[in-house]
């Protein structure tokens, strides 16, 4: 396992996630361009896409592909799941969602492709720590957050034209919002809950992991707290990082915490 983190790390090796939704029908493009906040459009490649809520907070989000049938969705979250948030908004509109066995492959440099087999990725249980690391997004990480909180805010499309979220991502464009996304350090374990500095609440812990690097997570904190900072949780110490976490931390050797 940690040869397979040490390999996706530099760069090498892919990770193949099964399961594909594909969009199709007359109303495929104007469906999704009123779901997405990718605008279709400019859509030239594999590039990711967020569905919002009506508060502008991310419910689902994918790696859109183009399609010669209409569109193919690889979710990050489950397809099960993205499914549901899609049909949730299909009225009388005309489109047909079918899942397909492919596969989408992610490759540790960052390219995506779509493949009818998934053989000779890297361990998908190397995944999250490579995430975590790399600065990738789980949805996990980011559901419920606004795209802005948690450095998305390049997969929204400004100008596009009316979307669900897009009354709200209009109102706060060019507007710092509370609360952004940072690395946690620990330097006493805890469990995930609030976070609070000197007594008052600034933040949530995301997700915390074991690593070879010692406990590192995420947490969602106010602006306003310098990084460096130590904030406490759910018996937990932690030291505010910068996210994505530099490239010093995983690049040499283990960390002795």
């Amino acid at each position: 396992m940690e040869e397979a983190l040490r390999m996706a790390l530099r760069g090498e090796g892919f990770f193949a996630f099964p399961g594909l939704l594909l969009l199709k029908g007359p109303d495929a493009f104007s469906f999704l361009q009123g779901q997405g906040t990718r605008d279709l459009r400019r859509l030239e490649g594999p590039g990711g896409v967020l569905f919002l809520n009506h508060r502008g907070q991310i419910e689902e989000a994918a790696t859109l592909f183009p399609h010669p049938e209409g569109f193919l969705l690889a979710p990050w979250g489950t397809l099960k799941g993205l499914r549901a948030r899609l049909e949730r908004y299909i009225v009388f509109d005309q489109v047909v969602l079918e899942e397909l066995p492919l596969y989408r492959l992610l490759h540790a440099d960052g390219r995506e492709e779509v493949a009818q087999g998934g053989e000779g990725g890297l361990p998908l249980e190397v995944f999250p720590l490579y995430a975590l690391l790399k600065g990738v997004p789980l949805l996990e990480d980011i559901r419920g957050e606004l795209p802005q909180s948690v450095g998305l805010l390049h997969l929204v499309d400004y100008g596009k034209g009316c979307y669900v979220g897009q009354e709200i991502m209009a109102r706060t464009e060019g507007k710092e919002v509370p609360y952004r996304l940072v690395g946690l350090k620990g330097l006493k374990a805890g469990e995930a809950g609030e976070l609070f500095l000197e007594g008052r609440r600034v933040g949530e812990i995301k997700r915390l992991q074991r690593t070879p690097f010692g406990l590192l997570g995420l947490g969602l904190v106010r602006r306003e707290v310098p990084l460096g900072s130590v904030v406490t949780g759910g018996g937990g110490v932690y030291r505010l990082l910068r996210y994505p976490f530099e490239e010093a931390l995983w690049s040499g050797q283990r960390s002795s915490a």
